[in-house]
């Protein structure tokens, strides 16, 4: 299922999903490498930017991002799409929502932390 969600999700939300984890590791490596915070802020910055507008296309369902969401772990639990599920539109639309309530925590972590 992650594979597809990877390969299968409409594009603006497949791009900000595939950049998330990889900013916020490059935030971390450049850390690593540096040992100085600001690179590393910039990055987790933008990373919860993304992660902001990820959770945007899944709440406002963006080209179908929560409608495919939820096509696909259907389908990957070989349920017929009339079942009940909790990975159900509405349901992936308040996960949307969440992403941005977690996204709006991590740029203040990441801003006025330290």
């Amino acid at each position: 299922m992650i594979k597809r969600l990877a390969t299968e999700m409409p594009q603006p939300a497949r791009a900000l999903s595939w950049l998330i984890p990889s900013l916020f590791i490059a935030g971390l490596l450049i850390y690593v490498l540096t040992r100085q915070f600001w690179p590393s802020r910039i990055a987790i910055v933008a990373a919860g930017v993304f992660l902001f507008a990820f959770g945007f296309c899944v709440f406002r369902d963006i080209n179908g991002a929560a409608s495919s969401w939820s096509r696909i772990y259907k389908e990957s639990r070989g349920l017929s799409p009339e079942h009940f599920t909790f990975a159900d539109v509405p349901t992936l639309k308040g996960m949307g929502f969440i992403y941005m309530v977690m996204a709006v925590l991590w740029l203040c972590m990441a801003v006025f932390a330290m």
